[in-house]
């Protein structure tokens, strides 16, 4: 649990520095990644106009499989400049942020993992990865057959 004193906040800033563990992001047996590491955050929260400020980064590392060409993939996964206002009127003595600094990581996580940006993805007819060989394969157009008279339609 990341939390801290508001009576020592009101005096203060206070570093937050820690680990937690993997399991703090609460996504089970996710089958497009994994977490592979422990959940690092290094943040500082200071009194501004009766808020809390809280600002610093979160970082996790996650392990799982290109989704366009299956290839492993693990890469780290940082919430750059995070900052988080939580007001402190009606709080006596602790302030929880925990739940907060875990959604900012699950909105950080991509939607799509993948293995460098232009990954060039499987040959959808022969089934090769693109990034490690050309085939010569002609895709098939996808979608109905239906539509293609579309193509030629000409509008005035």
């Amino acid at each position: 649990m990341i939390k801290f004193s508001i009576t020592r906040l009101q005096k203060e800033p206070i570093e937050l520095v820690g680990v937690e563990p993997a399991e703090f992001l609460e996504l089970g047996d996710d089958e497009q990644f994994a977490v592979v590491s422990d959940v690092s955050y290094d943040l500082s929260a200071q009194c501004v106009s009766g808020n809390a400020l809280v600002s610093g980064f979160v970082r996790v590392t996650i392990e799982g499989s290109c989704g366009r060409c299956l290839e492993k993939v693990r890469r780290e996964i940082s919430t750059e400049k995070l900052q988080l206002l939580f007001p402190l009127e009606g709080i006596a003595d602790e302030l929880d942020i925990s739940e907060d600094v875990r959604s900012e990581m699950l909105l950080a996580l991509p939607m799509n993992l993948l293995c460098r940006e232009d990954c060039a993805g499987l040959c959808p007819v022969c089934g090769v990865n693109r990034n490690q060989k050309k085939c010569r394969c002609h895709e098939k157009p996808s979608g109905s057959l239906a539509w293609s008279a579309l193509d030629d339609l000409k509008l005035e």
